[in-house]
């Protein structure tokens, strides 16, 4: 039994690790429990690898007491609903993606004495993962954050399904740049891509710019004016890897499953992390490439035409700069992390 959502980040790794056990285990029976109102939804019924898909009223806490009274309370409701519904599955072992849903799932599962691991992709552990690290028999991190008997470094399955599908494509040679801000975009970079499509084509660069849905929506006519062949503006894109793989460098916030996706390709990049996340976890997740020579980045702070000009330049022309990052990408990048996680599962449950 597979828990996490809220956003698509708590959902996507699991999947090749799901695609690994049905590989190896003839019908094993694997359940995935989401949030009602997450993304993950519609991705976790399509996707078609789950035999029950279980949706919880969860959600997380915030500044306001009221809602954090409504958060206690939905929780509560939750946990009863997981014991009832883990006394019915008798799961082997239940795995924590992160987000506020996976709380009650694995503490039902703690509480049962069922088999618990979480996973924690980012470089800082996450409000729940934090709590539930005190519980859980196993702790999968994607970087080396914490160490200890049950401790162990996987990395993010996510690097792993990317590098099996794109290992034996050759990178298109154009000078190409990607830029892309995260699901719910990212404004700054936006305009800032924008106001450079002028020296973008004098140097001879292709731009393609994914602005997230709702600035697209509120700037579409400044955006029909602009984009031409050679400056392509889209709202959203459901295969960023693709998009990666076709560009010869990426500037692109520092979630967790997008390093992942960089790595993977070995991709050049300018990482310019969120300031608006828990934890500054962006920014941590980062510098656990960038201070290993696998990235350049900007703080938001620091984001100007100048600066972003400057830095997409060198990872476009630099050729030694690119050759260095490659191939400290080809190090960083754990590609058997699939493998790591399912026998790290494996362990656990056939411990006593």
């Amino acid at each position: 039994m597979f828990a996490g959502g809220g956003t698509l980040g708590h959902v996507i790794p699991a999947v090749p690790v799901v695609r690994a056990l049905r590989a190896r285990v003839p019908k094993p029976g694997i359940v995935f429990i989401g949030t009602q109102k997450g993304l993950e939804r519609e991705f976790l019924e399509k996707c078609g690898l789950f035999d029950q898909i279980h949706y919880l009223d969860a959600s997380g806490f915030k500044k306001n007491p009221l809602h954090n009274l409504l958060a206690l309370w939905k929780f509560w409701k939750c946990y009863r609903a997981c014991l009832k519904l883990l006394k019915s599955i008798s799961p082997d072992a239940v795995v924590g993606m992160g987000g506020y849903v996976s709380a009650p799932v694995v503490l039902a599962a703690w509480k049962l004495k069922i088999k618990t691991a979480i996973h924690e992709q980012n470089a800082v552990y996450g409000i729940v993962n934090r709590y539930l690290r005190k519980k859980a028999d196993r702790i999968l991190l994607s970087f080396a954050i914490e160490q200890g008997e049950k401790v162990r470094l996987v990395g993010n399955p996510r690097t792993s399904e990317i590098h099996q599908r794109f290992k034996n494509r050759t990178t298109p040679g154009e000078k190409s740049l990607l830029v892309v801000g995260g699901s719910r975009g990212a404004e700054r970079m936006n305009e800032i891509t924008l106001s450079l499509k002028d020296e973008f084509k004098k140097r001879g660069i292709k731009v393609l710019l994914v602005t997230g849905r709702a600035y697209y929506r509120r700037e579409l006519e400044k955006i029909r004016k602009i984009e031409d062949e050679d400056f392509l503006v889209k709202d959203f894109s459901s295969d960023l890897p693709e998009l990666m793989f076709r560009s010869r460098a990426v500037a692109s916030r520092a979630g967790a499953t997008t390093l992942a996706e960089i790595m993977a390709l070995k991709k050049p990049s300018l990482l310019i992390p969120s300031p608006n996340v828990a934890g500054n976890h962006q920014e941590k997740n980062a510098l656990q490439i960038v201070e290993r020579g696998g990235a350049l980045m900007l703080r938001e702070s620091e984001l100007n035409k100048e600066n972003f000009l400057a830095h997409v330049l060198r990872l476009l022309e630099d050729g030694k700069l690119r050759n260095s990052i490659i191939a400290n990408l080809n190090w960083l990048a754990e590609v058997g992390a699939c493998d790591k996680f399912v026998r790290e599962l494996d362990e656990m449950m056939a411990c006593g």
